[in-house]
Formats: structure tokens, sequence, C-alpha cells
């Protein structure tokens, strides 16, 4: 028996699979947040998906979240499923959040350039695994965010 390094994120198998074409297809095509989310990936624990803690960020949780005092309410999607409420996985906050739990803080690069954090609040469930099992291909069309 081992115990997981909370130092790294814990990732269900189906949104690792999911992601890492999400991950191949942001590098093939020049996507600012490629790099972060495969480096995400490769530093994560990939468990099976019922071992992944209920309050574990990840494809189709509603999270809340604190950035400088200011509390957000959001749902992580792919990127073809964001609409009012919804943030895509494929951007820098997005790519923060993943694996993150209550209390745990996240830490990502704006834009600009600038090092930002945030702190998990509250996780909870919309989508049970439907969002991570879509897939995706190269021939998806993302937009830069």
């Amino acid at each position: 028996m081992f115990s997981l390094n909370r130092t790294m994120p814990v990732i269900g198998v189906t949104d690792y699979h999911a992601l890492s074409r999400l991950a191949f297809v942001a590098l093939a095509n020049n996507f600012d947040v490629g790099p972060e989310l495969n480096e995400r990936l490769e530093n994560c624990w990939v468990v099976a998906d019922e071992q992944v803690s209920p309050v574990t960020v990840r494809l189709g949780s509603a999270v809340s979240y604190e950035v400088n005092g200011d509390r957000r309410h959001i749902t992580l999607v792919l990127p073809d499923k964001v609409d009012a409420g919804h943030l895509s996985v494929l951007t820098p906050v997005g790519v923060a959040l993943i694996g993150l739990r209550p209390g745990e803080r996240g830490e990502w690069h704006s834009r600009a350039g600038r090092k930002c954090q945030l702190t998990v609040t509250s996780v909870g469930h919309i989508d049970s695994g439907r969002l991570a099992s879509k897939t995706i291909s190269s021939r998806i069309k993302l937009r830069r965010l």
C-alpha cells in the first residue's frame, strides 16, 4: 500500500486520456496553454476513476474558488462545451484547477505574464463523466482563448 503525495494532483484515467488528447491538439496548434496542460499531466497521479475523491476537480466539476478575495463559481468543461458559467480546461485557470481539492491552491501565469493564485473552496459534480468521454480529435475546432 502506498499513499499519494498531495503535492501532485490526482486525475482519473478517463480525464487523463481526454486531457492528453486535448494537450496534443493544443501543442500541435501552438496554443499558449498547451505546454502548461502537458506539464500538469506529466506531474500528476493517474488513478482509476472510482479512486478519485468526489471533491477533486475534474471535467464536469462545479467549482467555487477564490482569487484575491473574489469568489468565483464555474463548471470545468472541454472547449466545445463552453457557455455562460462554464470554464474551458484549455485556459490557464482551467489547467490550474485540474486535480485540486477544497483548501488547495493552484497557480498559473496570466496571459500578461503575471503570477496568480487561487484557492478552491468547494467542488461538486454536475456531469458524471459524460464530458470526459467525448472524443477529441485533431479535427476539433479550438479557438484561442
